[in-house]
């Protein structure tokens, strides 16, 4: 599948959880949405500090900014039927997600109360000496289970229909003993 057939797929199944989709079809979305994050940051951060933005960049900045939004439940989409397309749950995408957000705000409460008690700079030292075991733990959580996502997506899928429906790539994917075949099962 190339780029455009990816977008277009992608967006046309924004909602559409089920189903599965291919290593093509979620990385080509997933570099789209990432030049899409990229121009927004870039747009932001294009004025110099003393000046405010132009009308024009500003402007900019909004549409680019509604469309990564807007763009944000396809790439969710399309993330899950890429689990499924290696016989794993979405739930694996909401347990990440889920595990990121609970590390987030752990670390925001405990920053935030260092902040209000002047004792950043302790709580900053007893973090990197092995204070603080829970958030460290949750700290730790988090990147050992977006490792776990990172690598299911990467992954090549089911070579056959899976308990997610069709293989997506059909005839098209390569078999053991076809020479364009990488790995898998």
């Amino acid at each position: 599948m190339n780029a455009i057939d990816a977008i277009a797929t992608c967006y046309r199944k924004s909602f559409h959880k089920r189903g599965r989709a291919s290593r093509s079809e979620f990385w080509w979305f997933a570099l789209y949405y990432l030049i899409l994050e990229v121009a927004f940051e870039l747009l932001v951060q294009h004025r110099t500090p003393h000046t405010p933005p132009s009308l024009a960049t500003g402007l900019l900045a909004v549409v680019v900014a509604l469309f990564a939004v807007y763009s944000f439940f396809p790439f969710v989409s399309a993330e899950v039927r890429r689990l499924h397309d290696v016989d794993r749950s979405g739930w694996w995408l909401v347990a990440s997600m889920l595990m990121a957000a609970l590390s987030e705000a752990a670390l925001g409460v405990d920053v935030m109360s260092a902040l209000a008690t002047h004792r950043l700079r302790q709580f900053v030292r007893a973090l990197m000496h092995g204070g603080h075991w829970g958030l460290t733990f949750a700290l730790f959580a988090t990147v050992a289970i977006n490792i776990t996502v990172f690598i299911f997506l990467v992954l090549p899928g089911t070579p056959s229909d899976n308990r997610y429906g069709p293989d997506p790539l059909g005839a098209g994917r390569a078999k053991r003993g076809d020479p364009r075949f990488v790995g898998g099962h």
